[in-house]
């Protein structure tokens, strides 16, 4: 069985799987409140910080996003990956949007990203670090610091940047992370 093949079946199973990202190394689940309940277990963090949701394509945030919100400046060209906080629907479990009832979506084009979005749909993700720790940069060290609780490394190889993506209010333009 091919390590995308994997990688689906455990989060259809409502598994936690590490990835690389046009950023950094994640872990995601299914955007799920049970699923991200238990991430952020195995993270080490407040139930209250909210996910990141990763998709292809703006369909793909259907159902998430406040139906009555604009979503076409999410595909305007930029250099660097960029996370857009914008109004959540009502429907959102509230652990993936936290208390600010925004959600935190990116469209990305980085292969592991669109081969499980494809398939699933958008997935929650975020950064592969406990609480308070450095994001780690390698497959290795993610073991160490995570052990047994993550299902599943989806290790294709393809770096991202390394770097965090920039973080915008699209509603207000302001520029909360570079």
């Amino acid at each position: 069985m091919s390590s995308l093949r994997i990688a689906l079946s455990v989060l259809r199973a409502g598994g936690v799987i590490a990835h690389h990202s046009d950023t950094v190394l994640g872990i995601a689940c299914l955007p799920r409140a049970a699923h991200l309940t238990r991430m952020a277990r195995i993270k080490m963090r407040t139930p209250s910080k909210p996910f990141l949701l990763l998709a292809d394509s703006l369909t793909q945030l259907n159902g998430f996003v406040a139906e009555d919100f604009e979503l076409q400046s999410l595909l305007t060209s930029n250099t660097k990956p960029t996370t857009y906080l914008v109004p959540a629907s009502k429907h959102c479990p509230q652990i993936l949007i936290g208390p600010s009832q925004h959600i935190a979506v990116r469209i990305s084009q980085h292969p592991n990203v669109t081969s499980i979005s494809n398939t699933l749909g958008a997935f929650a993700s975020s950064s592969a670090n406990l609480s308070g720790q450095k994001t780690v940069c390698h497959v290795a060290e993610l073991r160490k610091q995570f052990g047994p609780e993550l299902d599943y490394i989806y290790d294709s190889g393809k770096l991202g940047s390394g770097q965090s993506s920039r973080i915008i209010d699209l509603k207000t333009q302001e520029i909360l992370r570079a």
